[in-house]
């Protein structure tokens, strides 16, 4: 469910860039990686986190792989993808 999740979010990134590129709105990309790259350190992973069990042990385990997972596969993709967008699209303009 999270990888599917960072993978759909990676494929909307592809997308508003070549949105904010045919719109010509300058720093969007900018401001579009900042706010997907806190989404994916702040946000996210509180959507994912397992209810406390009042009458159980209550580990954190869980809720550090889900963090972790967040923090470096949805934030290496995002980092990644921002820096390949602007890599193919230097090469794409260049020729």
């Amino acid at each position: 469910m999270i990888l599917s999740l960072i993978l759909l979010i990676s494929i909307v990134q592809i997308g508003l860039y070549l949105f904010l590129d045919n719109k010509k709105i300058k720093n969007g990309k900018s401001i579009a990686f900042a706010t997907l790259l806190m989404g994916h350190l702040f946000i996210l992973p509180q959507f994912f986190f397992p209810e406390p069990d009042p009458n159980g042990i209550n580990c954190g385990m869980p809720v550090l792989g889900i963090t972790l997972a967040f923090w470096v596969i949805g934030g290496g993709a995002t980092v990644l993808m921002h820096i390949l967008y602007f890599f193919l699209r230097k090469l794409i303009r260049g020729k």
